[in-house]
């Protein structure tokens, strides 16, 4: 009998840039190939812009803006 062993390699963590579409923040990710919200957004109630959200049929049009209050400069 063979026996047959999988290395399933492990997803690399490290610096990414924040899920959300408006910001330029960088942020540590458990995976790279998946973003997250850096902590300033994930406080400020921003969602992860990703293709399956974007593809859910309730987004509007100012779904995925950012919602940090310094997020678009001074007003």
């Amino acid at each position: 009998m063979m026996s047959v062993t999988l290395n399933k390699q492990q997803p690399q963590s490290g610096y990414t840039g924040c899920a959300c579409r408006d910001c330029m923040d960088t942020t540590v990710s458990g995976d790279v190939t998946k973003p997250e919200l850096c902590g300033l957004c994930e406080d400020a109630g921003c969602e992860s812009f990703t293709v399956e959200a974007m593809q859910a049929s309730d987004v509007t049009a100012g779904h995925f803006e950012c919602q940090r209050d310094d997020a678009y400069g001074d007003e």
